[in-house]
């Protein structure tokens, strides 16, 4: 699975006010549908996962991909949430400040868990502490 792009302290409207106060990153992730179904859909209801293999299905032409991970993801660092996704969501939002940054180099992950431990430096260019990714969990609002 890829990740390209993250936006920080998200604050998309589907979130629940609950946790969206706490702006927990939140990262777009691109999966092929063998990957979506191992390592996405097991943490999704099935809705969600309804959702997401109806969008992944609009990327076919003339039943070819036209995408090789046409199944996409809005997830929080602490998988708090995921949102199936249109492939274009990220670039519906480029535009706007504050919302997904492009991450360079593209990062490439096995799992879902993985995303909780990415490396990130902050807005300010500091090391993200670890214990402010997860100070919600604290509250007893995560999952």
């Amino acid at each position: 699975m890829l990740i390209r792009f993250v936006w920080r302290q998200c604050y998309y409207e589907l979130i629940p006010e609950a946790l969206r106060k706490y702006g927990v990153d939140a990262f777009f992730i691109e999966a092929a549908f063998e990957e979506a179904e191992v390592s996405v859909f097991p943490s999704m209801d099935p809705e969600s996962v309804s959702e997401s293999k109806s969008l992944g299905l609009h990327c076919l032409w003339n039943g070819e991909k036209v995408l090789a991970r046409s199944y996409c993801f809005l997830a929080a660092r602490d998988l708090s949430y995921i949102f199936p996704v249109s492939p274009a969501f990220p670039f519906d939002h480029l535009g706007s400040p504050g919302v997904f940054e492009p991450l360079d180099p593209v990062v490439s992950v096995d799992s879902l868990r993985s995303i909780r431990f990415l490396s990130m430096s902050a807005d300010d260019g500091e090391e993200m502490e670890e214990e402010d990714f997860y100070a919600h969990e604290l509250d007893g609002e995560s999952e």
